[in-house]
């Protein structure tokens, strides 16, 4: 009998566990509805008053819609009354952060771009201490006819020209969309592609039409979570901003499941909270693994966009390469596939490594995701490697197997930063490349390394 009482408690208290590490990955955030009209002040007011409600309610993070800072009547008037990102409206909502140490998502704000006939339609993530940790231009553009209305976004917005990879926030890893980039899978595809980096949390935050959002809003925002499995935020503009232009409204949050959440379906301006369960995407893939059940064979997406991903130092798993392992602090650069790394023994100074993430030894073993983001990063790791130490060309080379000089068995390139005279005979190079690492003076301190490291990642990485 005690028997039976003892096993019966561990289970309870194996349960409790569970449970509090399952909760722990539960976080309550606000998504606010707007009204914007050409009032900037107005509709900071209203803002402001939906961030002091959202924190009332505990959130640790609110999403506001696109053209949360004003909606105009004319292009002219837009192009007017935009900002750059260090003004007063962009200030003021990062005051308000700081201020209630809360993350905030502002999507879609007219950011003044070059001579000014044109806007950036950006999308920022503001963190609890006020600062810029995350920022997305818009790069699909709306030039469309929506029912009767004809509207050309590109007549005074400037597209983006890249894609920027997931926040880490209190809320998960949150990807950067605005609006019309919900019609695009490829887009959501790409940016929850990674199981270790890829979003959890997709955000549109958008001014759908009544005439398109009538027709596809709740279909598509649904639509994206269940492919992506994963949640999907998307605030709304809502009702009339003027004479010319009217918003569907119906902000939504959608489990990964394809469940509403939320649907906000009020025509004034409003905060909503609620609880998501972060650990419910996990669940969902458990069950329906289609990340591993794609055949990437057959299909892939490729992009050509490198989407660089954060380093963590702090992540102490090991990383295996070949029959070697990697210190974290000698890697300077990640991307969804890719790792690059600095040599413990260069033939030439800036000599560094790039090589797939799983662990491969020949070439022919990669799938195209993988060539495809390994030459992708070469490409801009090369660059930024030849102007840093101010080579004049650069020598890259694979050494594929055992009789081509491979070593290691993981495939991987080597990037060698070439100048004048740097060898008396330039095909030496090869020779040093099949012998460098065989030789047993020369290897480098690890600290050597690290430093190393540490100045290279300020190539990619701005806040390092």
């Amino acid at each position: 009998m005690f028997n039976r009482i003892d096993i019966l408690l561990k289970s309870i208290l194996k349960l409790k566990l569970n449970y509090q590490k399952m909760s722990t990955k539960i976080v309550r955030i606000g998504v606010c509805q707007l009204n914007s009209r050409g009032d900037k002040q107005e509709n900071f007011q209203i803002g402001e008053q939906l961030i002091n409600q959202a924190k009332k309610e505990q959130a640790k993070i609110v999403f506001f819609p696109e053209a949360f800072d004003y909606i105009s009547e004319s292009i002219s008037e837009t192009l007017e009354k935009a900002e750059p990102i260090d003004g007063p409206i962009i200030n003021g909502y990062r005051q308000l952060a700081k201020q209630h140490q809360l993350w905030i998502s502002l999507g879609g704000f007219h950011q003044r771009s070059g001579d000014g006939t044109r806007v950036l339609n950006s999308h920022l993530i503001i963190n609890d201490q006020g600062d810029i940790v995350g920022r997305y231009s818009k790069i699909h553009l709306f030039d469309v006819q929506a029912g009767s209305q004809v509207i050309r976004e590109s007549d005074f917005t400037q597209p983006g020209s890249s894609i920027t990879n997931p926040i880490e926030t209190p809320a998960g890893r949150i990807a950067l969309g605005i609006c019309y980039d919900l019609r695009f899978v490829e887009f959501a595809r790409l940016l929850t592609a990674s199981h270790e980096n890829g979003a959890q949390i997709l955000t549109y935050p958008s001014a759908f039409t009544k005439h398109t959002g009538e027709a596809h809003w709740e279909i598509l925002v649904r639509a994206r979570a269940i492919e992506n499995q994963c949640f999907v935020v998307a605030a709304a503009q809502v009702g009339s901003h003027n004479r010319k232009r009217q918003s569907y409204g119906h902000s939504l949050v959608v489990d990964p499941w394809g469940k509403v959440l939320l649907d906000m379906n009020l025509d004034s301006p409003l905060v909503r909270t609620i609880d998501i369960d972060l650990g419910y995407i996990e669940q969902v893939r458990e069950k329906m693994p289609i990340i591993q059940h794609r055949r990437r064979d057959l299909y892939t997406l490729m992009s050509p966009t490198t989407i660089i991903v954060p380093i963590d130092d702090k992540n102490e798993e090991k990383i295996c390469w070949g029959q070697l392992e990697i210190k974290r602090n000698q890697i300077f650069f990640r991307s969804t596939l890719t790792l690059a790394f600095v040599n413990k023994k260069p033939v030439v100074p800036g000599h560094v490594l790039v090589s797939p993430f799983r662990c491969v030894e020949r070439f022919s073993q990669l799938n195209p995701e993988e060539i495809n983001d390994l030459f992708q990063s070469t490409q801009l790791i090369g660059r930024k490697i030849e102007e840093y130490y101010q080579a004049k060309s650069l020598s890259i080379a694979i050494q594929d197997g055992e009789y081509a000089g491979q070593t290691v068995k993981h495939v991987h390139v080597h990037i060698l930063p070439r100048r004048a005279g740097d060898f008396e005979e330039n095909d030496t190079i090869y020779y040093e490349l099949a012998h460098h690492d065989k030789r047993d003076k020369g290897w480098r301190e690890e600290q050597d390394m690290a430093d190393e490291a540490i100045n290279l990642r300020k190539l990619f990485y701005q806040d390092t």
